[in-house]
């Protein structure tokens, strides 16, 4: 039987081998494939939606800054004198000088340079009396305000014999320029005119107050956060709660330079009641930076200037005096007495101010009467 299987598996072998196809003796002809193109997904886009330009306010004047209509009626002619040394006052503040006070002696002296290293030191309280050996005391200090920091500074000069007769001292408020500090009137020489004046008799001995306007000097104009609001209801009520002062208008005087000459007016016109003089020496007098509501320039119209000194100073060629012109014009129109001066060949700088700055101290001085003993008693 084992035979009869090898037959078989040899047969299924035979069959399969000729069951196997015979390979095609003609060659292949290569048939290239079809290229085909990628399809190309074409995306309709939405149109953008339109979006409108921002809306900018114009920035032009508003309505309120135009001048209010002023009614003139007729009052005599102002005294305005253009010389380089304004004159003295008409008019002599209470309380008034003793009979027979000595004409000042003026001795010569060279001025001092600029500008000057005034090396001041600082304090924290004021001293309650100064040497009388002819020299004033100059210092630095500070006072409590709500605005601008829980401190701000200011330089203070006092005069010889301060606090030792028992009687009150007038005040001078000095304002520096827009990029000085509270050191810019010490910088000019104002020790050095104040000692000068006071020992020649042509001063009556009062305190100088110089602070610091910074920043906020700069960025408000008036009102509410600005140095007219840091001066009014900080820094005056301090001064006169610490030092010996005549607390009342007759016995305060504001000035400033440039920036400063700006806040001194603007202060005086919307405080009347509080100063027996002002000046602004290259006074910063624009519409387009300081609005309407406190900018001398309109301010003067509404406020009673009658009993108050008023002097506008600048050089020829200051390019701020348009300003100035037309505040000088506005107070001529409107019948208010003041005294004006341009000087010629001169511009806006310190030399300027170091020039002219004793005939400011004198203008100022003239306001108050020599005689000591003509002053109210100090009650601190």
């Amino acid at each position: 039987m084992r035979w009869l299987v090898w037959l078989g598996l040899g047969l299924v072998w035979v069959l399969a081998a000729c069951a196997a196809p015979v390979e095609s003796q003609v060659p292949a002809t290569a048939v290239p494939m079809a290229t085909t193109k990628p399809t190309r997904v074409v995306m309709t886009l939405s149109p953008l939606p339109t979006v409108p330009p921002p809306t900018l306010q114009s920035i032009s004047e508003p309505a309120a800054k135009t001048q209010p209509t002023k009614v003139v009626t007729a009052l005599p002619q102002p005294s305005v004198t253009f010389t380089a040394v304004p004159p003295s006052p008409t008019t002599t503040p209470s309380p008034t000088a003793v009979p027979g006070t000595p004409t000042p002696t003026i001795i010569p002296r060279a001025k001092p340079g600029f500008p000057i290293d005034t090396n001041t030191r600082y304090l924290d309280s004021p001293p309650q009396q100064t040497e009388c050996d002819g020299t004033g005391s100059l210092f630095r200090s500070r006072f409590p305000s709500e605005f601008g920091g829980l401190w701000r500074d200011y330089h203070v000069y006092l005069p010889p014999c301060y606090g030792q007769d028992g009687r009150v001292y007038p005040v001078l408020y000095l304002l520096h320029g827009s990029i000085q500090t509270d050191s810019h009137w010490a910088d000019l020489g104002l020790k050095w005119y104040m000692d000068a004046g006071i020992r020649d008799g042509r001063y009556p001995p009062f305190i100088v107050i110089m602070p610091y306007n910074g920043e906020i000097g700069n960025a408000t104009s008036g009102g509410k956060g600005s140095i007219e609001e840091i001066t009014v209801n900080w820094l005056i009520p301090y001064v006169d709660q610490v030092y010996c002062t005549w607390v009342d208008k007759a016995g305060r005087s504001i000035d400033g330079i440039s920036r400063g000459g700006y806040w001194a007016l603007e202060i005086a016109f919307r405080h009347e009641g509080l100063f027996t003089a002002v000046s602004g020496h290259s006074a910063q007098l624009r519409l387009d930076v300081d609005p309407p509501e406190y900018n001398p320039l309109i301010t003067y119209a509404d406020a009673d200037l009658s009993d108050m000194r008023i002097w506008l100073d600048w050089g020829q060629y200051d390019f701020l005096r348009l300003g100035q012109e037309r505040l000088e014009e506005s107070l001529t129109e409107a019948g208010i007495a003041h005294d004006v001066t341009v000087y010629p060949d001169s511009g806006h700088n310190d030399f300027y101010w170091a020039e002219h700055i004793e005939a400011y101290l004198d203008w100022h001085a003239a306001s108050w009467p020599l005689a000591r003993e003509t002053y109210p008693l100090c009650e601190k």
